[in-house]
């Protein structure tokens, strides 16, 4: 037999395109393991995930609608009905995290539009605030029964102390990054003239201050 010698720089090659294969057939598994009304108990990876509707788990699986019979599921930008125990195995490609920029204006502030429940806000980036904080004339107009479904406390504003309500918001979106069940505090007046974006949308969010320019990007 003969003796065959392969250089470096071969072996290099040949590693590097087993590990382009091996990566071009990896894939994901996935198996329904309970269904509830708008939530579905997923195995992903013999990883459970407990998603409720337009929730994506890390790998990009996204519940479309969940009944106590089946679950839509969208894997790769196709949906499809799986019905409990349905087992499905398919290639996978990370998905981008989602990236939102805000520009700090003149007087080195960072205002953003974005939406609470798909309405249009603007928002005032607040890192120093624990929470969103809308006043009660906004939540009015957006709709929210915060009187019904909020917890009341107290606030201290530039005002003095007034009375506030806890509650969550369904639904919080700035640029691209969608956040739901947000925590926020509806403060009884007309203030904050602008809602602050605090940190309980920002927290959840990896955030890179470059000079005047803040960046937000989804955590895996």
């Amino acid at each position: 037999m003969q003796n065959v010698k392969y250089t470096p720089a071969f072996v290099t090659l040949l590693t590097s395109l087993l590990l382009v294969t091996t990566q071009a057939v990896s894939g994901i598994d996935i198996q329904v393991m309970a269904l509830f009304s708008d939530k579905a108990m997923v195995k992903i990876n013999n990883q459970q995930h407990l998603l409720r509707v337009g929730d994506s788990a890390k790998s990009g699986v996204k519940l479309i609608k969940a009944t106590s019979k089946y679950a839509v599921l969208e894997i790769e930008g196709k949906q499809s009905k799986y019905t409990l125990g349905n087992r499905v195995t398919t290639t996978y490609a990370e998905p981008k995290k989602k990236k939102t920029l805000i520009y700090q204006d003149s007087n080195g502030m960072y205002n953003t539009t974005g939406s609470i429940n798909d309405q249009a806000v603007d928002f005032l980036v607040d890192t120093g605030a624990s929470s969103i904080a809308i006043s009660s004339n906004l939540a009015k107009r957006l709709g929210l029964q915060y009187r019904l479904t909020g917890t009341e406390t107290f606030v201290e504003t530039a005002s003095g102390i007034e009375k506030a309500y806890s509650i969550k918001l369904d639904r919080v979106k700035v640029g691209e990054i969608l956040l739901r069940n947000v925590s926020a505090l509806v403060i009884q007046g007309s203030d904050p003239r602008t809602p602050l974006l605090g940190m309980s949308y920002l927290g959840r969010l990896n955030i890179i201050n470059e000079g005047q320019v803040m960046k937000l990007e989804e955590k895996y």
